[in-house]
Formats: C-alpha cells, sequence, structure tokens
C-alpha cells in the first residue's frame, strides 16, 4: 500500500483549487467545525483527554489536501483560540502545530481509500506532533523540566493514539461516502 497519494504533493493545483470560492466556503466550513468541535473535550484524568477537533482538520486535508489542511489548521487554531474559553495564552507554537498536522493529514488522506492502516497513520501523525513539538511548547511556556513533561505526554498520548486512530477511522470511512454522493458542481471544484 502506497501512503501517499501521488496528487497529494500537486501543491500548485491545490492552491489554485482554494482560491475558486466553492473551495474557500467549504474550508470555511471545515475550520467552522473545527472551532465548534474544539468546545468539545472528554476528561478522563487530570492529564487524558480526548478532544474532536482534529476530525475536522483531517475531513478538510482529505477533501482539499495538504494545502486546505494547512488553512484549515492555521486558521481554525486561531480562531478556536479567540472563540473558545482557554486556560492559557495565546501561544503561537501550537499554531505551528496544527498547521503541519493539517498537511500530513493532506498527504496521507488526500484522495486515498480509508484503511486500518492509513488511519494509524494519521494517528501516528498526530501522536508525533503532540509528543515533540507540543511538549516543547509547553516546555517553553511553563519552564516544566522536558524529560518530566515528555514522559508524562508519552504516556498521555500512547493512550490517545488507538483511541484517535479508530476515531479517524470511522469519521473518515463515513466521510468518504459524503465526498462519493457530493453534488457534480462541488467535485468539479475539488482539486
Amino acid at each position: 500500500m502506497q501512503l501517499f497519494s501521488k496528487d497529494a504533493f500537486s501543491f500548485r493545483e491545490q492552491l489554485r483549487s482554494l482560491r475558486r470560492v466553492q473551495s474557500l466556503c467549504l474550508c470555511g466550513l471545515f475550520v467552522a467545525a473545527y472551532v465548534a468541535l474544539s468546545f468539545f473535550s472528554i476528561k478522563m484524568t487530570e492529564f487524558l483527554e480526548f478532544r474532536f477537533a482534529f476530525l475536522a482538520l483531517a475531513a478538510a486535508a482529505a477533501y482539499g489536501g495538504p494545502v486546505m489542511g494547512m488553512a484549515a489548521g492555521l486558521t481554525g487554531d486561531v480562531i478556536s483560540f479567540f472563540a473558545a474559553p482557554q486556560t492559557g495564552p495565546f501561544f503561537p507554537g501550537f499554531t505551528i502545530s496544527y498547521t503541519l498536522l493539517g498537511f500530513m493529514f493532506g498527504l496521507i488522506l488526500y484522495r486515498s481509500k480509508m484503511t486500518p492502516l492509513r488511519a494509524l497513520a494519521a494517528g501516528l501523525a498526530e501522536f508525533i506532533i503532540a509528543c515533540t513539538l507540543n511538549t516543547l511548547w509547553l516546555h517553553f511556556m511553563y519552564g516544566m523540566e522536558w524529560e518530566y513533561l515528555f514522559t508524562i505526554r508519552l504516556i498521555k498520548n500512547a493512550v490517545s493514539l488507538g483511541v484517535n486512530t479508530v476515531m479517524i477511522f470511522v469519521f473518515m470511512k463515513a466521510f468518504s461516502r459524503i465526498l462519493l454522493s457530493m453534488p457534480a458542481s462541488l467535485k468539479a471544484s475539488r482539486p
């Protein structure tokens, strides 16, 4: 199985498509879904919490590729920070993380059949970014010891990996059915 589709690397075509009104509107809807989902989470313990906003990011990346995934990650993170009540200050590092996550989701999910292995690859992309970059940003923000913070987040993200992989698989299977049943006018605007 090929991990990335060759269409995922057609960045110029994706950027050209994102300039179309229909694609911009759909990207805006994905961002709105991201912001709405950022209000919801399931807190299991002090350190373990399941969030759902990344599913909207996966949908944007699957529809419009890495370019739309990046745009949705960047704008969704900034808008959700100001729209949702937050526990800490705004830090642009997290915006970089979600922009990169949207890009990675685009490489993995764009114009590709959803399989458990592909869902695991998308879950691993989220896991790696959460363990490395997000841990680094928390270290910079709060000055906590890197090794301690990394250990806690590694355990937390290892538990989340399984749950997030299943959520990505189930959600993207349903979303792929929606993409197949789209009207021809929307399919024409898709890169």
